[in-house]
């Protein structure tokens, strides 16, 4: 989707990307905490669920900061954005992965629903890693994510605000 969303705005043209450091990047900032939170949920449950209330608040407050440091960080860059292909690129890319992410995923309506609205808006890490290793954090790069991850947010609310209206209170075990 990075690629996708770069070749759009037509940025990254001859860039190269160490992708063994992209990897080792992903693998230690994504897979070893979900391994980790896998294996605790697996053979401490009852600790996993007590910490699960606090880590999805840690989460999502460490979420938006990164996405506020980084507009505000380049606020020039974002606003240099407002009129450009780059918006759009990014909220069409997420209704496109919020579509995929339903279709792929399985079980029923509100689980499928859910995974679209995941693959749509939550996988920011390895994005955020090959800018890192390929521009050098160069702040113009990093503003235009953040603004396509608000374009993608802006994507996303709306569809899981209509769609979650007809799921009443109790969402049942996803």
């Amino acid at each position: 989707m990075s690629t996708a969303i770069l070749t759009a705005a037509k940025v990254g043209g001859g860039i190269s990307l160490d992708v063994g450091a992209l990897v080792r990047t992903v693998a230690i900032l994504q897979l070893v905490p979900f391994a980790v939170g896998l294996v605790v949920r697996h053979y401490a449950r009852p600790t996993a669920l007590s910490w699960h209330p606090v880590a999805d608040r840690v989460s999502n407050v460490t979420f938006m900061m990164v996405l506020a440091g980084m507009l505000l960080g380049s606020w020039r860059d974002v606003v240099a954005l407002l009129g450009s292909r780059t918006l759009l690129a990014g909220f069409v890319l997420s209704v496109l992965a919020f579509a995929v992410g339903t279709l792929l995923a399985t079980g029923p309506l509100a689980r499928r629903t859910t995974m679209g609205g995941i693959a749509a808006v939550r996988n920011v890490g390895p994005p955020l890693a090959a800018i890192g290793i390929a521009f050098g954090d160069e702040q113009a790069i990093l503003g235009a994510l953040a603004a396509v991850l608000v374009s993608g947010l802006a994507a996303a609310l709306p569809i899981a605000a209509v769609l979650g209206r007809d799921r009443g209170d109790d969402p049942g075990p996803c």
